[in-house]
């Protein structure tokens, strides 16, 4: 008797994902009110896409992660430097409701931290979340972030969380 078992893979996006990382990226749009995209999705074509994973890629301070189940886009999870010299990148994780409380945001998470410390250069990661998420809070204080204010931001609603990287010593 077989069974026919299917993997989630997490994997580091590459540019033949653009078009599918297109299509994920505007279905969590619609799914979540906690999800954006700072581009206008429907001015990215395919050929910018792909030039974009392919810019990011090839950096030390950005990553772009997706979850793939068989040849379905299911999640994605970014780091994404910060503009102010900080040596920084910002994180952003989101997966398709259809998979909600499976671990998979986690395991993003997890392999993002895994590879800022394994292969980036950078210092910290951040992230912000909604005060009342205190699912999410509850996993980023679990993988080692920690408050970067000292009390929530009670006007937006949101928490600024961090991971400080330890330097690689060699």
């Amino acid at each position: 008797m077989t069974t026919n078992q299917t993997e989630v893979s997490i994997r580091p996006a590459i540019p033949t994902d653009a078009a599918a990382l297109l299509e994920l990226l505007k279905q969590l749009q619609t799914e979540s009110s906690t999800f954006e995209v700072a581009n206008n999705l429907n001015e990215l074509t395919i050929a910018k896409e792909t030039h974009q994973i392919e810019l990011i890629q090839a950096t030390t301070t950005n990553i772009i992660l997706v979850a793939a189940l068989d040849d379905q886009l299911i999640g994605v999870a970014t780091a994404i430097e910060r503009n102010d010299h900080s040596n920084t990148s910002e994180l952003g994780v989101a997966v398709l409701k259809e998979f909600y409380n499976n671990g998979l945001g986690t395991a993003l998470v997890d392999e993002l931290i895994y590879w800022a410390e394994s292969y980036s250069t950078l210092d910290k990661l951040v992230l912000t979340v909604l005060n009342n998420n205190t699912a999410a809070i509850k996993i980023y204080e679990k993988l080692g972030f920690e408050d970067n204010d000292i009390q929530p931001d009670i006007v937006t609603n949101l928490r600024a969380m961090t991971y400080d990287l330890a330097p690689l010593i060699g």
